[in-house]
């Protein structure tokens, strides 16, 4: 089957299939990430996951509620993940590597406007 160029080298099938299957995995993530504590739907607060037509939302609003620090180390565990780090010592690692960033941006003396 050709790649469709449009679609990031997808064919227009794997293309479709995805696109059936993001808010069935955002849904996952939301509830994974416990997004339904915060909801403003009953349901999901009822049922303990993200019940709602699209998990982008729930997990967008969640993510957008916490500083950038922790939204840094989700994306910094989310990588280490992917890279085949274990769970929570992905997340551990990712904590050390941000406070590392973070001590270095501190360490760096500011100009005064002169």
């Amino acid at each position: 089957m050709p790649r469709n160029p449009d679609h990031r080298g997808a064919t227009k099938e794997e293309f479709e299939r995805f696109q059936r299957e993001r808010p069935i995995m955002l849904r996952r993530i939301a509830t994974l990430m416990q997004c339904w504590r915060f909801c403003g739907r009953k349901d999901c607060r009822r049922a303990k996951a993200c019940t709602g037509p699209d998990g982008a939302q729930c997990s967008g609003e969640f993510m957008q509620g916490l500083s950038d620090e922790m939204r840094a180390t989700f994306r910094e565990a989310i990588r280490l993940r992917l890279e085949g780090v274990e769970g929570r010592e992905a997340w551990y690692e990712a904590e050390r590597r941000i406070a590392r960033h973070k001590a270095q941006l501190e360490a760096i003396p500011l100009q005064s406007e002169g």
